[in-house]
């Protein structure tokens, strides 16, 4: 497995894992009406309108099978957060094979080269990801509510200093390449 800059030739499979895996990861959480309802060829061309600058790919022999998208931070409300995790998703097949933490290494170094300092990023309060999340330590947790398909939902709002977000991810790289080698 490798992680890389996206590259224009990603959007379809971009648009692909980003619509399953919302069909997948929010079921129960936001309305199957709604879910059934998105549309790999419309988020396609979402996908084209964007500037792919800070976007990675996961990929292995099979081809690309996740991506995480990092920026300047959207909301004002939070302002002392200048960097964002916009979306990190994997197909399910492929979650929990530490895809995920390369993808947030890969981002996080990326913000750092920007001149970000610190990161926010937002997760459905239902959803089971917020568990990677947590044990990434986040120094700042606030709660929130937003409106989705005429839907009120919870989310939860993670920020990290980045420097100290980079040392608890190599943390969990090292931790995993150790249970590795004893599993050999």
């Amino acid at each position: 497995m490798k992680v890389r800059h996206a590259v224009q030739q990603d959007i379809p499979k971009i648009a692909e894992i980003h619509v399953k895996s919302w069909q997948t990861t929010y079921q129960g959480i936001i309305s199957q009406e709604y879910l059934d309802s998105l549309n790999i060829e419309e988020r396609e061309e979402s996908w084209r309108r964007r500037s792919l600058e800070g976007t990675f790919v996961a990929e292995d022999a099979d081809g690309v099978f996740g991506f995480a998208s990092f920026g300047k931070q959207r909301d004002e409300r939070y302002s002392t957060y200048d960097g964002e995790l916009y979306a990190i998703y994997l197909l399910q097949q492929k979650q929990k094979s530490g895809a995920g933490v390369a993808l947030m290494a890969n981002g996080v170094d990326y913000l750092i080269e920007k001149g970000y300092q610190n990161m926010l990023l937002w997760v459905f309060e239902e959803n089971t990801a917020k568990q990677f999340y947590q044990k990434l330590q986040p120094s700042f947790v606030v709660t929130s509510q937003f409106e989705l398909a005429g839907e009120n939902h919870n989310e939860i709002g993670y920020g990290w200093e980045l420097s100290i977000l980079k040392n608890h991810i190599q943390r969990i790289k090292s931790s995993a390449s150790s249970n590795n080698e004893r599993k050999k």
